[in-house]
């Protein structure tokens, strides 16, 4: 069996604002450091940075004006709970009473898909894991609404 000596680098979603004003969105790779503060205390002058799209540049330190860890759920997490069927309450999800009509269940299945729907940040530099999560979410809607509009038409 072959195995690569290069394994996938640790990656921490940050967002980066430097002195200019600009804002960027993306990750930074900590090595061996694994913390994002020894990372910006170590002796290098530049950072490697991961652009939203993939593209990699060198920032250097001097010219960060702050980072922030970006704390995002790990969309293995994220998967599990969408595949847990049990415990899955549609009503719940759309936020609507048990006793909704179906007006009030497509009101507010249209409220969370707009709110939720993965197309409205196509545009936006965001990192993928807000990406995958707006996704899930909008499966889990639309389950959720698929559901009680099943079970409003046989009532």
């Amino acid at each position: 069996m072959f195995v690569s000596v290069e394994t996938e680098k640790q990656r921490i979603a940050v967002t980066l604002t430097l002195h200019s004003g600009d804002v960027l969105n993306g990750h930074v790779f900590p090595g061996q450091a694994q913390k994002l503060r020894d990372l910006l205390n170590n002796p290098d002058q530049f950072i490697e940075f991961e652009k939203r799209d993939n593209t990699l540049s060198l920032i250097a330190k001097r010219a960060i004006a702050m980072i922030s860890a970006i704390d995002l759920p790990r969309i293995d997490q994220l998967s599990r709970r969408t595949q847990a069927t049990t415990g899955f309450d549609p009503y719940h999800m759309l936020g609507v009473d048990r006793g909704a009509n179906r007006g009030e269940i497509r009101a507010a299945y249209l409220a969370k898909a707009r709110l939720y729907h993965p197309d409205k940040l196509a545009a936006k530099d965001v990192p993928k894991e807000v990406g995958d999560y707006m996704n899930a979410m909008f499966i889990r809607i639309q389950k959720a609404y698929d559901e009680l509009e099943s079970i409003t038409t046989r009532a």
